[in-house]
């Protein structure tokens, strides 16, 4: 029996007890489809990719432009899927690793719940200022030209027309949604990991450090070889990078207990 509903589309297996639950959020421009692999990789780590409004099977729906919507739509259909018997982690690349920050602090100030740790990937700390030249405020030529620099679409999709005319307003409104983010002092008590790559120029492993100061708790660097989307780009390999990172955090608590 698979639970499901539109923020999950593919499911969540209810015939299994894994180890631990990994919610991920993408990044701008992104959908859940982009860690389909992860889903169906055979671990005991249960991966669950959230799809946001306007893409995938969501197409329909409206994007969500408002990052405090968001939280509370996020809160309201991940808190039934919790179970005080398995851990759960927070996974999010770029735009996602500031969703995951803030519904993470939302979860424990709200409602005294939190994950193990969250993971975050190449984005700077919520309370450091976005360097990068991607913005909503762009035109559609100068938004492609910033898409082809970051190096995470096909140069087919960039140069068909018809498709990125389709593209071009759903990242506009993930740019928008991102930059509605408001850093208001929020300070988490869990551990961080912070994925850097090292050829990321916004996201360097110099920058990612400064997560540190956005939790009581410890903060991890680990760096790997690549530009902005590593994750994809280094695929079973992050993967298998991944899993191991959250299977020794299980290890270690359960010999804490």
């Amino acid at each position: 029996m698979n639970y499901n509903n539109k923020w999950f589309p593919y499911g969540i297996s209810n015939s299994k007890t894994p180890d631990a639950k990994v919610f991920c959020f993408h990044y701008a421009g992104g959908s859940s489809s982009i860690f389909k692999h992860w889903v169906t990789k055979e671990s005991t780590i249960e991966f669950i990719p959230i799809e946001l409004p306007g893409r995938g099977g969501r197409i329909g729906e409206p994007c969500i432009e408002n990052f405090n919507t968001l939280t509370h739509e996020l809160i309201k259909n991940i808190i039934p899927l919790l179970d005080n018997t398995i851990p759960f982690f927070f996974f999010g690349h770029s735009m996602g690793a500031a969703i995951a920050f803030e519904v993470a602090y939302q979860l424990k100030s709200k409602y005294t719940i939190s994950p193990q740790k969250i993971i975050v990937a190449g984005r700077h700390s919520p309370h450091k200022i976005d360097t990068s030249e991607l913005h909503s405020r762009l035109s559609k030529d100068e938004l492609i030209t910033e898409l082809r620099v970051l190096n995470g679409t096909p140069k087919e999709i960039l140069d068909n027309k018809e498709i990125i005319d389709f593209l071009i307003p759903m990242i506009r409104s993930d740019l928008r949604l991102h930059e509605s983010f408001v850093y208001q002092n929020q300070k988490l008590s869990i551990p961080i990991i912070a994925h850097a790559a090292n050829q990321d120029i916004d996201a360097t492993p110099a920058i990612m450090k400064h997560w540190q100061e956005v939790t009581r708790d410890e903060c991890i660097v680990q760096e790997f070889e690549g530009d902005h989307f590593f994750v994809q780009n280094l695929g079973e390999t992050y993967l298998n990078s991944l899993i191991e990172v959250i299977k020794d955090v299980i290890a270690v608590q359960k010999v804490s207990l």
